[in-house]
């Protein structure tokens, strides 16, 4: 894929490896790219060596002016992103009238995510599109990745977690559940997932370890926070005392494929798309 072929792309980049990871694929197909780094979420590192500018959450002014200014066609918005404040956001005119329309603290995460990408697209001119648009080969397909495969207790855990991570789903709360033996050991909110399984490896009972299921939310928009597992959720996994991580297949990301089957194999831990 070349710059000719491609719209020139924004990345609104938030905590993590994934904006480089997409910052890498735009680099080798040969696509112009432009980064607009989160103040207080991406890393310092992200944009090192690449066009970028650091932008506070609340400058929607200021996002339109660079948009603008870059020829900014489409956006993608990767990354982790701490949910903040009103205090915190300190929003300029354009985000305070957004953020009027929107009813920033009425909604959960999804529903503000998709009402931000339309206020993005709206007042910027431009298309928001998913990560799995700009990394071939993102989504997790059904089935195992690597050599160690559930038994019939991860498989009945991974069941109980899919039904509850569901229900979470339909109401705007979290993607994850780690579920042991059929209890509910924990389930995300607003702390993330890294959060949540550090939480639960002091809940754990004896006998086999739980399991970390994610899923998209029912209702969520596919071009925002999909549920994305990378080798550094697999070390976590490890390290809490899971058994493996099932995430929901043809919706979840999975960063780093190779890494995350040599860390699984490594661990002696499943990771298996369903």
């Amino acid at each position: 894929m070349s710059s000719e072929s491609s719209p020139k792309l924004g990345i609104i980049a938030g905590g993590g490896n994934a904006p480089r990871l997409v910052i890498e694929a735009c680099r080798t197909q040969g696509r112009d790219f432009f980064v607009l780094c989160l103040e207080g979420q991406a890393d310092p590192q992200t944009a090192e060596g690449s066009p970028h500018v650091w932008l506070p959450l609340g400058a929607f002014g200021k996002l339109r002016e660079i948009v603008a200014a870059e020829k900014i066609e489409e956006i993608v918005m990767i990354g982790r992103v701490r949910r903040p404040s009103l205090k915190e956001l300190k929003p300029d005119w354009r985000a305070f009238k957004a953020l009027a329309k929107i009813g920033f603290s009425l909604v959960g995460d999804d529903a503000l995510l998709r009402r931000i990408g339309r206020e993005i697209e709206k007042e910027c001119d431009v298309c928001v599109i998913g990560v799995q648009d700009v990394l071939g080969g993102v989504l997790l397909r059904a089935g195992v990745v690597g050599d160690v495969e559930p038994d019939q207790t991860a498989k009945n855990d991974i069941a109980r977690g899919m039904a509850v991570a569901k229900a979470l789903g339909e109401a705007d709360v979290g993607q994850s559940v780690v579920v042991q033996q059929g209890l509910v050991i924990g389930v995300e909110a607003i702390e993330g997932t890294d959060a949540l399984i550090a939480r639960c490896k002091d809940l754990m009972r004896d006998g086999p370890g739980g399991v970390l299921v994610k899923m998209a939310k029912p209702q969520q928009d596919n071009r925002y926070d999909l549920p994305t597992i990378g080798p550094d959720t697999v070390k976590a996994a490890a390290a809490a005392g899971l058994r493996g991580i099932a995430a929901q297949a043809d919706r979840s990301l999975v960063l780093d494929l190779p890494r995350v089957k040599e860390e699984a194999d490594q661990k002696r831990l499943f990771v298996i798309g369903v």
